[in-house]
């Protein structure tokens, strides 16, 4: 199991408290596309089909999700939400380690995604307009923990929880050229920034 992201926002120290604040706050601007990416590649078992709106009975208000994902193996396709809340309340829901974690997550919008786990009459999901049917819901969260991961499965009948930080690893070890420009991307810009920031100074 990777543990890429817990050893980069690992902290024993104040200092290494604050850097870790940073660099979370840094990730989080992109890592949705992170996933996309991950789903662009086909060696993903799924593959994005575009956000995903769920609808409660006929003309209710939607509710739009972060990606619908078809797995490639059985064409099924799950409604996905991403929860990637590395230092929220002092990183206590970085790592998924029990079921609980997702009971603070009270929006409509993610009520109608645990819904969606199970599938019923009422619900009408739509992509780019048009109605699809779904086998179920995906959870992706920033880390975890295979206890964490069987108990959500367990009480949430979600189909699969996938983390940020193992598709990282997966991306990192298929040497994906798109998620390689992504970062160095992201990279060039911040030292862009930081590299402006410290123009004129005085030497």
């Amino acid at each position: 199991m990777s543990q890429r992201l817990r050893n980069i926002f690992k902290f024993t120290s104040q200092a290494d408290r604050e850097r870790a604040k940073f660099l979370s706050r840094v990730l989080g601007i992109f890592s949705e596309q992170i996933v996309s990416v991950w789903t662009g590649d086909e060696r993903s078992p799924y593959e994005n089909l575009g956000r995903p709106t769920i609808k409660i009975d006929d003309g209710g208000r939607g509710y739009t999700l972060d990606f619908a994902l078809r797995q490639r193996a059985s064409g099924k396709i799950y409604v996905s939400e991403m929860k990637c809340e590395i230092e929220f309340q002092n990183f206590k829901f970085f790592v998924l380690e029990h079921v609980s974690q997702l009971d603070h997550h009270k929006k409509p919008a993610f009520e109608a995604f645990l819904r969606a786990a199970l599938p019923t009459v009422d619900q009408t999901i739509f992509v780019e307009g048009k109605s699809i049917d779904i086998d179920g819901a995906i959870l992706i969260w920033g880390s975890v923990a295979p206890e964490g991961r069987d108990g959500a499965i367990t009480a949430k009948g979600f189909h699969d929880v996938l983390s940020v930080e193992e598709i990282c690893a997966d991306l990192a070890s298929w040497k994906c050229v798109r998620y390689a420009a992504l970062i160095e991307q992201r990279q060039k810009w911040c030292n862009e920034l930081f590299t402006g920031l410290l123009e004129g100074r005085a030497s």
